[in-house]
C-alpha cells in the first residue's frame, strides 16, 4: 500500500475526482471481490489452509483476503495511470 501511495504522490496521478468517488469505487471493488472470492471458495476453486495466516476468519475468508481485495485494485489502477502518463 505504501508503494502505491508513493507512486500516486510522486507521479501526481489522480485516480478519483473526489472522496465520494473514491469511496464508491473502492466499495464496489470490495463488494465484487468478496462475492467473487466467496463463490470461488464455496465451489472449492481455492482454499485457505491456515498455515501462515493470522487466524482471523470472517465468513469463509481470512482477514488477509479482505485486505488484499482492498489494496490490489488500487495498486493496479495506480500502476496503470502511472504507465499511461509516462508513455504519453
Amino acid at each position: 500500500m505504501a508503494i502505491t501511495i508513493f507512486l500516486e504522490w510522486f507521479y501526481k496521478v489522480e485516480l478519483y475526482h473526489s472522496r465520494k468517488e473514491r469511496l464508491i469505487i473502492t466499495g464496489l471493488f470490495f463488494i465484487i471481490g468478496i462475492l467473487w472470492d466467496t463463490f470461488a471458495i464455496a465451489r472449492g476453486h481455492w482454499e485457505f489452509p491456515g498455515k501462515g495466516l493470522l487466524g482471523i476468519q470472517i465468513g469463509l475468508m481470512p482477514l488477509e483476503e479482505y485486505v488484499f481485495i482492498l489494496i490490489i485494485p488500487f495498486f493496479i489502477l495506480t500502476v496503470y495511470k502511472v504507465l499511461d502518463k509516462r508513455i504519453k
